[in-house]
């Protein structure tokens, strides 16, 4: 129910007799008598008395107004208190007549709560608590969804938006810019609670920016472990909870968690023998060359056969090439075996020139200059093209690669990364989205 601000009986009743005499006293007397004149005086002097008195009314009421906004913390401007801020909040219905209408009272009811600062802050962490969310998004009606091909859109990964693509993320902007210890604690407390991989990276991202690099980090980085090890079902799925892995593994960058590591590399090949390249990705990012051991041995398993997934995994490992043995082993047996196609080879050999020390670089020289001739015309020049990129760059020397691949014809680069039997790639499987259990933390739109 809406807060009704009642003003004293006597102010109420001084405004609505002075309206009503004002107006019937503005009305011009009818007839012809001789006292119309005398009559028109008096009728003026008791307007101007009218409307002094009216106000003089309208000046209190303003007055008693303003003492009841700022006694009671949870009254909001029009009447609104928190709860049915948040209560409108939840019912509110987006569609495609009334989009920038809606979008327009969600921001104005986001920004209210922001202006009742910390007297929000309890009805915000007591609805975060529910683990209840209502994405704001247009809901199409049944004709319009008929109409509408659900084709396959990848995941979103971004945690930027113009807009807040659900009430729970607009609650989190909320507090933190209310700030405050109270809303700290607030943001906390979503860490420890929520299964969402997307609500744990953006509470995360939140507080960092509210206090500092290494904020919450326990509870963050306790949250994705668990989460990752195992998964919890979201009831009604969104597109960020259907990217929960990556999310959670991006929690695990932001604070440089290395703790993660040993699970990860079991992780790292599926049952179906593809490549995660989510947990490939953490592992080259935060693991780095002490993650090399795994990439290597998954890359020469034999269990990994995608030839996408292996060009992958050479990009991952031959970027450590002059540093580390297994790295410059993998990088032999890329370039003298006949298993690898010239995708693969290719991968490879991109990465041997991204160094900058110049030691790194004649390692890698050194490693080119051994290999023997392969026989394949292709292998063989591109081989040589990049072991003269590395020697420009050894020499500070230039060296326009893409005029050198422009000099070597369409025909050689069709022919070299020409399909074979199986040359298809594949599409990889985007749908990550393991065997989930547990409770539901999200309700859908009403």
């Amino acid at each position: 129910m809406k807060t009704i601000a009642f003003l004293p009986t006597i102010a109420t009743g001084a405004l609505v007799a002075s309206i009503a005499l004002t107006t019937g006293c503005s009305q011009a007397p009818t007839g012809k008598s001789s006292g119309n004149a005398d009559q028109l005086v008096a009728l003026e002097k008791e307007i101007s008395s009218l409307k002094t008195k009216l106000a003089n009314a309208q000046s209190r009421i303003d007055g008693l107004r303003a003492q009841i906004n700022s006694a009671g913390p949870a009254v909001a401007d029009y009447g609104l208190s928190v709860p049915e801020i948040l209560e409108e909040l939840v019912e509110i219905k987006m569609t495609s007549e009334n989009r920038r209408t809606v979008q327009r009272r969600i921001n104005f009811l986001l920004e209210s709560l922001v202006e009742q600062g910390q007297a929000s802050v309890p009805h915000i962490r007591e609805f975060l608590n529910k683990m209840e969310d209502i994405d704001f998004v247009v809901q199409r009606s049944d004709e319009e969804g008929r109409g509408r091909g659900r084709g396959g859109r990848g995941g979103r990964t971004s945690m930027s938006f113009e807009q807040a693509p659900s009430l729970r993320i607009g609650l989190i902007d909320i507090l933190k810019e209310i700030g405050g210890s109270s809303a700290e604690a607030a943001l906390g407390e979503i860490l420890t609670k929520t299964a969402r991989g997307f609500e744990v990276a953006y509470t995360a991202k939140t507080v960092r920016e509210m206090i500092g690099p290494d904020a919450f980090r326990e509870e963050a980085l306790d949250a994705a472990h668990a989460l990752l090890n195992d998964p919890v079902e979201v009831s009604n799925p969104n597109s960020y909870d259907r990217n929960a892995k990556r999310y959670l593994f991006s929690v695990l960058e932001m604070y440089n968690d290395q703790t993660f590591i040993q699970s990860a590399q079991g992780l790292l090949v599926r049952e179906d023998g593809k490549i995660d390249d989510t947990v490939l990705d953490y592992l080259g990012d935060v693991g780095k060359e002490g993650a090399m051991d795994t990439i290597y041995q998954a890359f020469s398993s034999g269990q990994v056969t995608d030839r996408g997934d292996l060009a992958d995994l050479a990009r991952a490992g031959v970027k450590f090439t002059g540093s580390n043995p297994q790295a410059n082993q993998m990088f032999k047996e890329i370039m003298s075996s006949d298993e690898y196609d010239m995708r693969v080879k290719w991968q490879a050999l991109s990465e041997m020139d991204e160094a900058e020390d110049e030691a790194t670089l004649q390692v890698r020289l050194n490693l080119m200059q051994e290999l023997q001739a392969s026989g394949d015309d292709s292998t063989d020049k591109v081989v040589q093209m990049y072991t003269r990129q590395i020697e420009a760059k050894i020499n500070g020397e230039e060296f326009d690669m893409r005029k050198e691949m422009r000099s070597l014809g369409t025909d050689f680069w069709r022919n070299a990364f020409g399909r074979g039997e199986s040359g298809d790639r594949g599409s990889r499987d985007n749908n990550r989205g393991e065997s989930r259990r547990n409770q539901p933390t999200i309700v859908p739109a009403p």
